[in-house]
């Protein structure tokens, strides 16, 4: 990772931008909705940028900016492509102490601009380090795709129970996994459906029922031969969820990054059965990635009588095999449940939406 991605909060803070074309335009829009007060120094705007400079919050200076006009302020953008001027700001500005980011001009930038994806108040930002801009704006437009503006209306919706929830729910693994059931369960669908008193009442009966689901158990996620891109989306939705992943040598950096980061790691331990199925009993969540498909593996059924044998759930998510085929079940999430008190088993294939 070149760069650290934050969100700064600029909300009542100065940002100058010197520069008067399509740049210049865009420095001003993303200022000016994240609340900054924006001074745009050019004495010759182009029509793009004019139809900015009447919005509330920006200030106009038909001139070049001079070394006092930086002083209070937190960001300044160079946008001229004048060499003389970029390099004037950059020494000014970081005389003040501001961040500076002059376009196309690695050497004169603190920072860079990523792609946004705007559902605010969820934001994403997209970037590849300067090294590609193209791919970012290929992700951002498959990411705006998949994301509906309703989600950042959820959030707003949501945002307003935090306190509810807090008090009702004390404990830190309960509460995370209500606000899941709530964005990924029939909440979330009666919201994005335009029906927001059902998503309230649905919230009400939620918090004023029984415990929220405290059930564990343990996954079986094959990873396949240990890339990114062979993983099942069925297996990343798993990853995302767990309270404690357990790997084995196969799963390097690049498929841990995909798991949750506060999740518990450990490395696989045929020896700590028991110790998984305790946690999974005590509700837990405890993923365990294996490499190739473990629906395939002779091992992987032999771990798994043993976990069900002390009242662990286990449910596994195929992956690619290493032997180069794909499993039957395209995905799905195999549920076993023991069904006597012998090693005996009972397989069903049924498609598991969430976790």
């Amino acid at each position: 990772m070149d760069h650290l991605p934050i969100f700064l909060d600029i909300k009542g803070r100065k940002v100058v931008i010197d520069g008067g074309g399509t740049t210049a335009a865009r420095r001003v829009e993303r200022a000016l909705d994240a609340g900054a007060l924006v001074h745009v120094f050019e004495s010759e705007p182009q029509a793009e940028l004019l139809g900015l400079l009447q919005r509330p919050g920006v200030t106009h200076h038909a001139r070049l900016p001079k070394k006092e006009d930086f002083k209070g302020c937190i960001i300044a953008y160079g946008a001229s492509d004048i060499p003389e001027r970029d390099e004037f700001l950059y020494a000014a500005a970081k005389a003040e102490g501001a961040l500076v980011n002059v376009a196309d001009v690695k050497p004169l930038c603190d920072f860079i601009t990523p792609s946004i994806v705007d559902r605010s108040p969820v934001t994403i930002a997209i970037s590849t380090g300067g090294a590609a801009p193209v791919i970012a704006r290929i992700l951002r437009a498959r990411i705006e795709s998949l994301l509906p503006s309703g989600y950042g209306r959820l959030a707003s919706f949501l945002s307003g129970f935090r306190g509810k929830v807090e008090t009702h729910i004390t404990s830190g693994r309960a509460r995370r996994r209500f606000w899941e059931q709530m964005i990924e369960g029939p909440i979330g669908d009666a919201f994005l459906a335009g029906d927001e008193v059902r998503a309230e009442e649905l919230i009400d009966q939620s918090l004023t029922g029984e415990d929220p689901d405290q059930k564990g158990g343990i996954w079986l996620v094959g990873i396949g031969s240990g890339a990114q891109d062979l993983l099942t989306f069925r297996a990343l939705s798993v990853m995302q969820r767990a309270d404690v992943i357990v790997h084995d040598a196969s799963a390097n950096s690049d498929i841990l990054a995909l798991t949750r980061r506060d999740a518990t790691r450990m490395t696989a331990d045929d020896a700590a059965l028991a110790d998984y199925a305790g946690m999974a009993n005590s509700g837990r969540r405890v993923v365990w990635l294996v490499s190739g498909d473990p629906a395939s593996r002779a091992d992987a059924k032999s771990w798994i009588a043993r976990l069900t044998g002390q009242g662990a759930e286990v449910q596994v998510v195929p992956g690619v095999s290493n032997a180069g085929y794909a499993t039957h079940s395209q995905g799905n999430i195999i549920s076993l449940n023991q069904t006597s008190e012998t090693a005996s088993h009972a397989m069903s294939l049924a498609p598991r939406a969430s976790l």
